[in-house]
């Protein structure tokens, strides 16, 4: 009942527990607008990172542009990877164009490989075509054949749907600098960017690759 909010408001502001007022905070926002920037001040001032991770992706659906690039500040500014991931994760898909060169900044920063593909797989589908190469070149320097794997995928589609005039470069730099791993790797790579060589060549050029690979296949044996 709308009699009842400013009530609710201050008992909400008097809770003792960081983590408790932000969350009784977030829940108000829904009704409240307003109380956004104090909810937000609250979960910044959560001492545990992971419950100010947890604080920030609770408000992250709610949060209107202007207080974005705050909470985005104070993702980043959390010293646990696995925490700082979780906000960033939360973050993305509310991020406006202008941030998301400082989130994939972040997403690079992320010193677990495992961690960084789980950031970089958020941000994908939102990146623009001029950070397109940025991100591949991320996912290329990932040294676990699982993750980077994982990372390529996430950002085929999006690749796929650049001009091939901009397109054809990046997948040359992409061949060379993957041709010089192991086989296996080789093909867990071409695997994940399957969208990318359909758009250069289509079918024929997914049945050249499959062909070169059986060939290999059999070199190897």
């Amino acid at each position: 009942m709308p009699e009842v909010l400013p009530e609710a408001l201050a008992a909400a502001k008097a809770i003792q527990s960081e983590w408790s007022r932000a969350k009784a905070l977030a829940a108000l926002a829904d009704k409240l607008p307003e109380v956004l920037p104090e909810a937000l001040a609250a979960a910044k001032a959560i001492q545990s990172e992971w419950s100010r991770a947890e604080a920030l992706a609770a408000l992250a659906d709610k949060l209107p542009p202007e207080l974005l690039p705050e909470a985005l500040a104070a993702a980043k500014a959390i010293q646990s990877e696995s925490s700082r991931v979780y906000a960033l994760r939360a973050l993305a898909d509310k991020l406006p164009p202008e941030l998301l060169s400082e989130a994939l900044a972040a997403a690079k920063a992320i010193q677990s490989e495992s961690s960084r593909v789980y950031a970089l797989r958020a941000l994908a589908d939102k990146l623009p075509p001029e950070l397109l190469p940025e991100a591949l070149a991320a996912a290329k320097a990932i040294q676990s054949e699982s993750s980077r794997a994982e990372a390529l995928a996430a950002l085929a589609h999006k690749l796929a749907q650049m001009p091939i005039s901009q397109l054809f470069p990046l997948w040359q730099d992409a061949l060379h600098t993957l041709s010089l791993r192991s086989r296996n790797n080789v093909l867990a790579d071409i695997k994940a960017l399957v969208p990318v060589i359909f758009v250069l060549g289509g079918e024929a050029a997914i049945g050249e690759v499959a062909g070169a690979i059986g060939d290999v296949a059999r070199w190897w044996r």
